[in-house]
């Protein structure tokens, strides 16, 4: 098939065409799968040959290109919501999610995720149903998707010619059956979508992409893909619960914030769950973890404050400022009110951004100390 250079993002459409959702192997049939197990026969991360490298780099730079494109057009405060793929849908945080998503899109930000499963989709499902005056039809949906509460695990997938194992073959169909409700809640929302923004990739391409995003940044090149949900996402980022991937983000964003030139450019972070995932410490048994957790709040705050104020400024303004900016809460109105103090220079740090002047000093200071 050979790679693609776009120019446009992605649309649901483009990605799911061809998928059956009748048909067993119907995950497979997909454009978004083809594009995947090419990925994976050229070597994944590690491309074959150079020339495969090469196509891949000028995909990615097309999308780049167009993602930034889609903000100047846009123009609305960029609030990221990053969180683990394996949230189940039926979990009482995947709904909190959804419902926040919801009350962020109706108050004009918009949301951007990695456009996996879990803490992602529920993000875009709430978003997708921000259009109606009430929250009804964002709980049917959601009540329909938890009929497939989980996406399988798709990894080791492919045998030696590429084929589907087939001890795989179980998974494949539950990936189907996870895709299908999705599409089937995607028919009970608005035919045009609110605006969401989507930034996967195919390193994780065996997840399966759902529908609820109306633009999609694609990369093959998971690299970028971090740097642009981090960088991209200046009104302010929300944490749902998640696992190592979550954490990185967390600490990449620590470390932008960490550098920031003035008080004014740090940009909120809010970590948000209804059991309070990231302010308690796991409950271990023999088999693993019984209450699951990571408590990042004793070390957060404390590392910025170490940050901010190397430039001697005064600890009292550092300490109002992630007063402010650093919340662990699951109150919306005190959500809103950290992104909306902080939309007119996240704006104009997009402005730069897309004008190719991203914050040149602060990123120059990073890891020089």
């Amino acid at each position: 098939m050979g790679v693609i250079v776009p120019n446009q993002l992605y649309t649901a459409q483009d990605l799911l065409g061809g998928f059956n959702p009748w048909d067993p192997m119907g995950f497979t049939l997909s454009r978004d799968f083809a594009i995947y197990r090419e990925f994976a026969t050229d070597g994944g991360p590690v491309p074959t040959s150079l020339a495969v490298r090469a196509a891949q780099a000028a995909h990615d730079a097309a999308i780049a290109d167009a993602l930034r494109i889609f903000l100047k057009t846009v123009q609305r405060p960029l609030v990221g919501v990053m969180g683990g793929h394996s949230l189940p849908r039926d979990h009482k945080a995947y709904k909190a999610i959804a419902h926040l998503a919801r009350d962020l899109a109706r108050e004009h930000f918009l949301l951007v995720t990695g456009g996996g499963p879990g803490v992602m989709e529920a993000a875009h499902l709430g978003v997708a149903f921000s259009s109606f005056e009430s929250v009804g039809p964002l709980d049917e949906a959601i009540g329909l998707i938890s009929a497939v509460p989980r996406a399988p695990l798709l990894d080791d997938l492919f045998t030696d010619t590429w084929t589907i194992k087939e001890e795989k073959l179980g998974a494949i169909d539950g990936a189907r059956k996870w895709l299908k409700a999705a599409l089937d809640a995607r028919g009970k929302a608005p035919e045009i979508l609110p605006v969401s923004l989507a930034i996967p990739t195919w390193l994780y391409g065996a997840e399966p992409t759902m529908p609820f995003a109306t633009h999609y940044a694609k990369y093959f090149q998971n690299s970028l893909r971090e740097e642009a949900l981090v960088n991209n996402s200046r009104a302010g980022i929300v944490y749902g619960r998640g696992g190592g991937g979550t954490m990185r983000e967390i600490y990449q964003d620590v470390e932008r914030n960490y550098y920031a030139k003035s008080l004014d450019e740090v940009t909120p972070m809010i970590f948000f769950d209804p059991d309070k995932y990231w302010e308690l410490d796991p409950l271990m048994g023999e088999a693993g973890a019984t209450s699951p957790s990571i408590n990042v709040k004793p070390t957060i705050r404390p590392i910025l404050i170490l940050g901010l104020g190397s430039d001697k400024r005064p600890t009292k303004e550092v300490e109002a400022c992630l007063d402010q900016k650093l919340l662990f809460t699951t109150d919306h109105a005190a959500i809103v009110k950290a992104l909306r103090g902080h939309e007119k220079k996240s704006q104009q740090n997009l402005t730069f951004a897309l004008a190719a002047e991203p914050l040149k000093i602060g990123t120059l200071k990073m890891n020089r100390r």
